[in-house]
């Protein structure tokens, strides 16, 4: 069961977008701040031809949704190469409680071409990653951790022997992973140690971004992972 979010989204300025910009909407938990919220859903469609108010619609597994969060809905109006030219600046509250929520016209205003948006990594959430490095030690290809970061928050993949799961929040550049839980299977002893290394490691992080190469490097507290879309 889904709980499904409508609106439209307007701007003050006169001016004409591209018919391939894109709506960004995304609904996240906010309960924890700014920096520490867990999104619960996402997606991302191509304007057309249409003009403000442009119309959206979101919709948000009744799974994640429980009595007592504060949820909250952003939205981002970006250009094709994924520069953000329309945002909103706080998150629009929202009262889940029925099957069907229409919140209206949101306005959305301009901001700089650098602002990354909360979902600062393009591509993140599409498909797998596997890692190529931990800290300044190459990792295997056969034997190489892989790590998804779900639309709904979810974080999981392989530690290389065993799996695990846990949550994480984007903000930007900032990254935040909840605790990690993983299966407990015996391996040989060089992937043990290897997947310690990188059990250490996620659970320390709290940047990410994307090189000119197209890796992904998250990096905080000491630690260092690089991986590359599979």
């Amino acid at each position: 069961m889904v709980e499904t979010i409508t609106g439209t989204l307007s701007y003050r300025e006169r001016i004409a977008l591209p018919p391939e910009a894109q709506v960004e909407i995304v609904v996240s938990d906010i309960t924890l701040g700014r920096n520490r919220e867990l999104i619960l859903s996402r997606t991302m469609n191509t304007i057309g031809q249409v003009s403000p108010p442009i119309p959206f619609s979101i919709d948000v597994s009744k799974l994640n949704l429980s009595d007592g969060p504060l949820y909250g809905l952003r939205a981002f109006i970006r250009e094709p190469d994924g520069t953000i030219l329309f945002r909103t600046s706080e998150p629009f509250l929202l009262n889940l409680r029925s099957d069907t929520v229409n919140i209206g016209d949101i306005t959305v205003s301009m901001t700089s071409p650098t602002d990354l948006g909360l979902a600062g990594i393009p591509g993140l959430q599409d498909g797998e990653w596997r890692v190529t490095q931990i800290g300044g030690e190459v990792v295997p290809q056969n034997s190489a951790p892989t790590m998804t970061f779900a639309a709904d928050g979810r974080f999981y993949g392989s530690t290389s022997c065993n799996r695990f799961n846990s949550s994480y929040s984007l903000d930007g550049n900032s990254l935040e992973v909840g605790n990690v839980a993983s299966t407990r299977r015996a391996c040989a002893a060089g992937l043990m140690q290897q997947e310690r290394r990188f059990l250490d490691a996620i659970s320390l992080i709290e940047n990410a971004s994307l090189d000119d190469g197209g890796f992904l490097v998250l990096s905080g507290n000491g630690q260092r992972l690089v991986a590359i879309r599979n």
